[in-house]
């Protein structure tokens, strides 16, 4: 295209060049003319002077009355006048003719000199005089007569030179619109062409760049020429081509990897080998493409690398009669790198013996990649028959990717399996030790409630006694008042001994916070009684809230139990206290105890996590804390060594939407 531009503004220049040249020409030619015209103007303007001074003397003479009158002087001077314009006329340049008329014309004014020197000088005879004059007048009008003839040649001469500079200034003015009108075309074709030829490739480039914008990869165009647009046109039609191998090479390697990612996500979520050696068969079958596949693990004694059922494209029978020696494996392993082995024909190859069945007469190319666990050989995947011919480099990329998986879920299932059964083995024991915390918080408790319990069943022996004695009816009646209000009272120690003991799931019902800490208060009354502790009790008002009175008993029951175990020394107090704060009914469980360590502070309601060694089971307080969880309440705990712990509960004062019937304990 830059040649083709190049040739066309070239071919302009040349014809503006050409009639340029030309018009310079013509008006060069025509300005001498002109030179030469304004020239014969000038020399017509001499002679038409001479015309006027020769007239001038004939009139002169004419009307002079006397021979040597007042106009003698005047014919002197004209004639002098005459003489100098016939010398100047002679000096100029004529052609031949004029010429020849001008030394007429020379001759005659010298004979019109002398006509008009011998009628001057002429004396006596008059008619001499007149002849004189007769004579000189008749030389004047020769002398006249040949210079109007000659003014006339010398005009019409001057009008065919006039009319030729006339013509060239009109061929010039007619070549110059001929070339202006000559280049106007032909620009005016070099710009529709170029416009064409600009315009033409670049819609059918404008066309391809849509359609790849699109999403039509390998769309080209047939614009073909010589020019730079050619070239441009070759180049995007190779780079369509190369963006729709290079698209396609991208979606092959998008769903091969769609394919491992959908092979190798059940290999770690399966539990069992067996749900593996199924996973592996079919997927990785389907995704590289082979009739044949399956999984060949190391047996127990590790001697044989036996292929496992089940498998793609082998019957049970058939996977059972792989089976090779694992050194003759290690062979080809350490052979080949460690790398994937691809066996192009699998009749001429030197193979381990077993790795190919008897009943696999028809195996045509084979594919293995290895299994290695913590850097052991411990099996490989075996495939065979590729559908589409031979194995590619993609397909041993992704059988070593795949390889890699599978050690890993082999790996992961076997970890399961053993975690499994030491979370049953767990289980097991997380059971025991929250019977044993039960039995024991149960036991503290009926300690404390046989202490309880023997009072009310002395003062009943002592009344049954004095029964005995009395022998009056009013007194006897007082007394079986007196056993029946004591067998009451033993019998609601039990019951609540009993309810608290009972396993149920959280009964919601509405709760009176401070009845419930008086109850649990009166639990542990010996136990405080016998430990000579101090308790002090401050209820603010507070309004009825929604939750399980039995578990949040236990909550209670827990903490007073740890302040209780926690105190030694003379100081000996407990203090409780409850009220509203925001949202929420604060409980305060306050002791004078020895306090909890900065480092043991974080773990208190960890599970199993105690600091009482064989006296404790570590479950109370994490106890404490779920059933606190599942009431949407929280619990802080603030310590300091020497003085003391404050356990500050926190419960939703309006009824929560979350608060299930669910087992906490």
């Amino acid at each position: 295209m830059k040649r083709r531009i190049i040739g066309f503004l070239s071919l302009l220049f040349f014809v503006f060049t050409l009639g340029a040249a030309i018009s310079m020409l013509y008006i060069t030619f025509t300005t001498s003319e002109l030179k030469k015209l304004i020239t014969l103007h000038g020399v017509e303007i001499l002679r038409q002077d001479l015309i006027i001074k020769i007239q001038n003397v004939e009139q002169d003479l004419l009307t002079v009355h006397t021979e040597l009158g007042s106009k003698l002087d005047k014919i002197i001077s004209n004639m002098t006048d005459l003489d100098k314009a016939i010398n100047n006329c002679t000096n100029c340049h004529h052609s031949p003719l004029i010429t020849r008329k001008l030394a007429q014309i020379k001759t005659n004014v010298e004979k019109f000199e002398n006509s008009l020197s011998h009628y001057i000088t002429a004396a006596a005879d008059t008619d001499r005089i007149r002849n004189l004059k007769v004579e000189s007048y008749e030389a004047g009008s020769e002398l006249l007569n040949i210079t109007t003839e000659m003014a006339f040649i010398a005009n019409k001469r001057l009008q065919e030179r006039t009319g030729k500079a006339l013509d060239g200034v009109r061929h010039a003015q007619i070549i110059l619109s001929i070339t202006l009108a000559v280049a106007f075309i032909i620009a005016l074709w070099i710009a529709v062409t170029l416009i064409r030829n600009i315009l033409s490739p670049i819609r059918e480039l404008m066309d391809v760049s849509r359609n790849i914008t699109t999403g039509n990869l390998g769309y080209t165009t047939g614009y073909k020429d010589s020019t730079e647009f050619g070239e441009l046109a070759l180049s995007i039609n190779e780079m369509s081509r190369s963006l729709q191998d290079g698209n396609e090479k991208t979606i092959q390697h998008m769903n091969r990897l769609a394919g491992l990612y959908k092979v190798t996500l059940p290999f770690h979520s399966v539990s069992s080998i067996t749900e593996i050696f199924r996973e592996v068969s079919s997927s990785v079958a389907d995704l590289i493409g082979v009739e044949q596949c399956g999984l060949m693990l190391q047996d127990e004694d590790r001697n044989f690398i036996a292929h496992k059922h089940p498998a793609h494209g082998l019957s049970e029978q058939e996977a059972a009669s792989i089976r090779v020696k694992k050194e003759d494996l290690l062979d080809l392993y350490y052979d080949n790198n460690r790398r994937p082995v691809v066996i192009s024909d699998v009749k001429s190859a030197k193979l381990p013996r077993g790795l190919i069945g008897p009943s696999d007469e028809n195996a045509r190319n084979m594919l293995i990649g290895w299994i290695r666990l913590q850097g052991e050989l411990i099996g490989l995947i075996r495939l065979a028959n590729k559908k589409d011919g031979e194995f590619s480099e993609e397909s041993v990329r992704l059988i070593g990717i795949i390889s890699n998986n599978i050690s890993v879920a082999i790996d992961n299932a076997k970890l399961y399996e053993n975690l499994k059964a030491q979370m049953h083995e767990l289980k097991e024991t997380q059971e025991q030790l929250v019977q044993a915390a039960k039995l024991a918080a149960i036991g503290e408790l009926a300690s404390n409630v046989a202490h309880e319990i023997n009072n009310p069943l002395t003062s009943i022996m002592g009344y049954a006694e004095l029964i005995k004695e009395e022998t009056d009816i009013e007194l006897i009646m007082k007394d079986v008042d007196i056993i029946s209000t004591e067998s009451l009272r033993a019998r609601n120690i039990v019951q609540q001994l009993l309810e608290f003991a009972r396993k149920r799931p959280l009964e919601i019902r509405e709760v009176n916070i401070r009845g419930l800490l008086k109850e649990t208060v009166s639990l542990i009354s010996v136990q405080l009684r016998d430990a000579r502790i101090k308790i002090t009790e401050r209820y603010d008002p507070m309004p009825i809230i929604m939750g399980d009175p039995n578990q949040l008993k236990q909550v209670f029951l827990n903490i007073l139990n740890n302040a209780v175990h926690s105190i030694a020394g003379d100081r000996r107090e407990v203090h409780i206290s409850s009220g509203v704060q925001d949202t929420f009914v604060f409980i305060s469980i306050s002791d004078s105890g020895h306090g909890i360590p900065p480092d043991v502070l974080p773990k208190i309601f960890e599970p199993f996590f105690t600091t009482k060694q064989e006296k404790g089971t570590g479950l109370g307080l994490s106890i404490t804390y779920k059933i606190i969880q599942s009431h949407k309440g929280r619990i802080d705990v603030k310590s300091e060594l020497g003085k003391g712990t404050t356990f500050t509960i926190l419960l939703p004062l309006y009824p929560a939407d979350g608060i299930t019937g669910q087992d906490t304990r």
